[in-house]
């Protein structure tokens, strides 16, 4: 391998002294040499890059001998393309020619030697002297833009600089290509690493959805094609926006669970409302509920620094359809920040298919109770509850009121303690729920039987 790199390299620096010595053309100072893209010809002219506002162009004839130099300068105003080239200047009984502090465009020089041999060379000459002044920063509370700043300007340097002409066609149209490609190859960098950069290369960087929520400064590298990079930083730029974010978990039998839109939850619902908010010092709560205009049934507010949950009055949290706004405010910006959140509380309901019209109340643990089958599914949203259960005879044998998640059943037993008797007995059930809909008659009501045999 190093065999080979050496073989290389010794073939590399044989043909670029051969290439310097035949090129009757050269660009002292040059940083870079690249060819024309022209469309109806193989050959291809120079255009040499220079580092800054000049470039030097130097001149022989093939022969070496003395020779008089005729120099032009491209000029694209001139209607006639076939005149653009305008001289400029003349040396005569030299063997070189050297014209310095040329500035960017094409140019072409005419040599004749003292045998009156001709030779013509023609180049594009590029001067890179684009600066990265600063970069302008509009800060707001929906989106951070931050504009690099050149001289000449970006439209300027994408439409204007770097041009040559297409000497191969007939109307010499002009090539813009490196111009367009100056901002190719554009980087930003943040150094607070939590916020994210979009991935394109974009001269101009808008951060938004969300802004950012940290202070940072601010990197724009860019690479241009002719190897040259431009680099910059912002001062630390503040973060004044703010995103609102919130955690809401529910009371399910004493155990908070995260909220789930798909759930289906009964009343009286208790809400735990924890603040996820960045950036802000204040934060609000409001439940809405919906009629025909939108009602504010629940508000709060705190200093984020002092607390950043809430537990709305669970009496609010009746049957119907809410919304849950959760706003944070950054007050030294004044900038604010929403999230809205849907909650259905279930309508009430008792489900008729859940009463059983039989048990057995023999002690062998299986059907010994009257209730209701799957109560978490059958009741829901039940204010108050009552069950009577009468006799045949029309006498009252036993009674409950409460909730109907407490009632444990009826175990056969009348309301002194005494074994009821085997037989068919009537139920009335009547409930209201925090709906305020009343349960009572139609299906809540009915015959029911008793049997204590094995």
């Amino acid at each position: 391998m190093r065999f080979w790199t050496k073989i290389h390299l010794v073939l590399i620096a044989t043909v670029s002294w051969a290439f310097a010595s035949q090129a009757q053309l050269t660009a002292p100072g040059r940083v870079l040499t690249l060819l024309t893209q022209y469309s109806n010809t193989a050959k291809q002219d120079s255009i040499f890059v220079f580092y800054g506002d000049i470039g030097t162009l130097s001149a022989r004839h093939t022969t070496g001998n003395s020779a008089s130099f005729k120099w032009y300068r491209y000029n694209p105003l001139i209607s006639n393309p076939a005149l653009r080239f305008e001289q400029f200047a003349e040396e005569t009984g030299v063997a070189q020619s050297n014209q310095l502090n040329l500035t960017e465009g094409g140019y072409r020089v005419v040599i004749t030697d003292i045998t009156d041999s001709t030779e013509t060379f023609t180049c594009w000459l590029f001067t890179d002297n684009v600066t990265l002044n600063r970069i302008d920063i509009y800060n707001s509370c929906q989106f951070l833009e931050l504009n690099p700043i050149t001289t000449p300007s970006s439209y300027n340097i994408a439409y204007d600089r770097f041009v040559y002409h297409d000497l191969s066609r007939s109307n010499q149209p002009e090539r813009n290509t490196y111009g367009q490609q100056y901002f190719a190859n554009v980087t930003w960098q943040a150094s607070e690493s939590r916020i994210e950069l979009a991935s394109s290369s974009a001269l101009k960087l808008v951060i938004e959805n969300p802004a950012p929520l940290y202070n940072s400064t601010y990197t724009v590298t860019i690479q241009n094609p002719f190897g040259r990079t431009l680099t910059l930083t912002t001062p630390e730029v503040a973060a004044i926006a703010t995103k609102a974010d919130n955690l809401i978990q529910v009371d399910e039998n004493g155990v908070w669970n995260d909220f789930d839109a798909n759930a289906e939850y009964e009343a009286l619902l208790g809400l735990r409302l924890e603040s996820k908010s960045l950036n802000c010092d204040s934060i609000y709560w409001r439940i809405t509920t919906e009629s025909i205009y939108e009602i504010t049934v629940w508000r709060d507010s705190s200093l984020i620094a002092q607390r950043n949950e809430a537990f709305p009055d669970k009496k609010v949290m009746v049957p119907g359809f809410y919304k849950v706004y959760h706003y944070s405010v950054n007050t030294l910006s004044g900038c604010i920040d929403s999230v809205i959140t849907d909650i259905k509380v279930d309508s009430s309901r008792i489900s008729a298919d859940a009463i059983p019209n039989v048990f057995s109340p023999n002690g062998d643990g299986k059907n010994d109770l009257f209730r209701f089958s799957d109560t978490d599914e059958s009741i829901r949203s039940i204010r108050s509850f009552t069950i009577r259960i009468y006799s045949r005879s029309g006498k009252l044998v036993y009674t409950y009121s409460g909730n109907p998640r407490d009632w444990e059943g009826w175990d056969g037993r009348t309301s002194l303690g005494a074994e009821a008797a085997e037989g068919v007995y009537y139920y009335i059930i009547e409930a209201r729920g925090w709906d305020d809909r009343r349960f009572a008659r139609g299906p809540y009501k009915g015959f029911l039987h008793l049997f204590r045999g094995k």
